[in-house]
């Protein structure tokens, strides 16, 4: 990250880098879906790089394209063609550092909090309005929704959320 937040830098690009961490049911699932295992998938790694404007999402893009060498085919424009539930951001693939393959997300803080907490949230901060539980809850039920979109079993669903409802409790 360090690398990239120095390019954006040198670019005149105000930027914040920062790991992405992939979920390991969603690894899961692309291991079930394309039916190979842990050591072909490719895109382990992944980093969000959240700037302030459009015009400074491309210009990201074209750092991160000058950095590390994309591939071919692996890059969609979600700001141009934003996904059925409004959802905006740049993804590309590229090589990155020790050749392994890199995802990187690019999008403005705006596009970032709406993916991130939802269009309550993405409304309480334009009125200036800020309540660190409500945050706290928003941010669970979203991982919730997450879970339950990731999981085809519905029993699976529940073990997991029972888990994170009792999660100070142990079951024997």
């Amino acid at each position: 990250t360090g690398e990239l937040q120095a390019r954006l830098e040198r670019a005149g690009i105000h930027a914040r880098v920062q790991g992405r961490p992939k979920h390991l049911f969603s690894i899961h699932e692309k291991m079930s879906r394309q039916q190979v295992d842990f050591s072909q998938i490719a895109d382990l790694h992944a980093l969000r790089v959240i700037v302030e404007t459009v015009p400074e999402c491309y210009a990201a893009l074209g750092v991160v394209h000058d950095l590390w060498m994309p591939l071919q085919d692996m890059f969609s424009d979600y700001i141009a063609k934003p996904k059925a539930n409004n959802y905006q951001s740049l993804h590309t693939k590229v090589i990155g550092p020790d050749g392994q393959v890199l995802e990187v997300q690019i999008r403005t803080e705006e596009m970032h909090r709406m993916a991130e907490y939802g269009v309550a949230a993405h409304w309480r901060y334009k009125e200036g309005e800020t309540d660190a539980k409500l945050d706290e809850q928003v941010s669970w039920v979203r991982q919730l929704l997450e879970l339950d979109s990731d999981l085809t079993e519905s029993h699976e669903f529940l073990e997991l959320l029972q888990m994170d409802l009792f999660h100070d409790q142990v079951f024997v």
